[in-house]
């Protein structure tokens, strides 16, 4: 039950990483730094209005997301893009960035917890 709560899939990274701890450690590591530079690089993008440096932003963490299923991480980012192509209000985007941020705390603290 504990598992349905996680939005990483404990059990994928250690199939993906041969159930090597060293291995582990090393990709929870670089997770948590690319997840926290993505948090803030989105939040400075979206909140700026930048298409592009989301773009980017995007780029970088769409890989180990789509390779971690965190789709609503995805849908997020995804909405995003529409989000300033519609030109929302600044409400919105905040309201965006606000669930991102959280979103991305949540992946942090359980990639701590494997470490």
């Amino acid at each position: 039950m504990a598992n349905q709560e996680n939005l990483v899939d404990v059990q994928l990274v250690r199939d993906m990483l041969y159930d090597d701890d060293g291995y582990i450690n090393e990709f929870s590591n670089a997770s948590i730094q690319s997840f926290g530079e993505f948090k803030k690089h989105f939040k400075e993008s979206v909140l700026a209005r930048e298409m592009d440096e989301l773009r980017r932003a995007g780029h970088k963490i769409k890989p180990i997301a789509m390779m971690l299923n965190l789709d609503q991480l995805l849908e997020m980012y995804e909405s995003s893009k529409t989000y300033l192509e519609e030109n929302r209000s600044t409400e919105e985007l905040t309201n965006l960035t606000q669930k991102m941020d959280t979103y991305c705390e949540k992946v942090i603290a359980e990639f701590n917890e494997l470490i």
